[in-house]
């Protein structure tokens, strides 16, 4: 299954599931932006309304292809590429510390919820620290930092995640999309940070409507 991330396709982690799987990490990512603590499914089941038996089934797909975390218990500890376990990316957001799978996870989740963060990564070519500052879900123009989005495959987290990264430069993103065989897109951070806007849409907005269903 060839996922992609632009050109009006579906977001990649949305792609190639029921719409119950689909709503649960809709509902999952929104419980973790609310409060970054564990999630637990008795909370997905009275959120969505589906059967528990529907819930625990749709978990169990989700974390078996690597498309939610989940800790021992069973609850869901990320969703939608934010995360409270471990990550390659940082993002801070209402004070909040998160991890993300990949550095588009980092731009694109602010830039939907429209809101301030901060998020903390390194040059995937130099190894070079790269923070970026997000204001009211607005990346900063002219910064020379682009965003490599791969082209994705199989299997989300190794072909879409891993190697979607940021880099310190455009000659060092144009290296690294040698290294990819050319396999994706170079972006700049406003780009980015549109395209992450479009792709988190539907997520962001069970997000921000969370505080109704409490």
């Amino acid at each position: 299954m060839q996922e992609t991330n632009w050109a009006g396709q579906q977001p990649v982690f949305l792609a190639g599931d029921d719409e119950p799987s689909a709503r649960l990490r809709e509902f999952a990512f929104a419980a973790l932006v609310r409060e970054p603590k564990p999630v637990d499914p008795a909370d997905l089941i009275a959120m969505s309304g589906f059967e528990p038996d529907a819930v625990d089934a749709a978990l169990d797909r989700l974390g078996a292809a690597g498309r939610i975390d989940r800790d021992a218990s069973g609850r869901v500890l990320g969703a939608a590429g934010l995360t409270i376990a471990d990550g390659p990316h940082g993002l801070t957001m209402s004070g909040h510390d998160y991890r993300t799978w990949c550095a588009f996870d980092a731009l694109g989740i602010p830039a939907a919820l429209r809101t301030d963060a901060r998020l903390a990564t390194s040059c995937a070519v130099c190894d070079r620290e790269i923070e970026v500052e997000v204001v009211g879900g607005e990346a900063p123009a002219n910064e020379p930092v682009r965003l490599w989005l791969s082209a994705g495959g199989a299997d989300m987290r190794a072909d879409f995640c891993t190697p979607t990264v940021m880099l310190c430069s455009l000659a060092h993103a144009e290296e690294w999309a040698g290294r990819q065989g050319q396999h994706g897109t170079i972006l700049d951070l406003e780009a980015a940070a549109a395209e992450g806007a479009t792709s988190w849409r539907s997520a962001a907005d069970v997000a921000l409507g969370l505080e109704a269903w409490r």
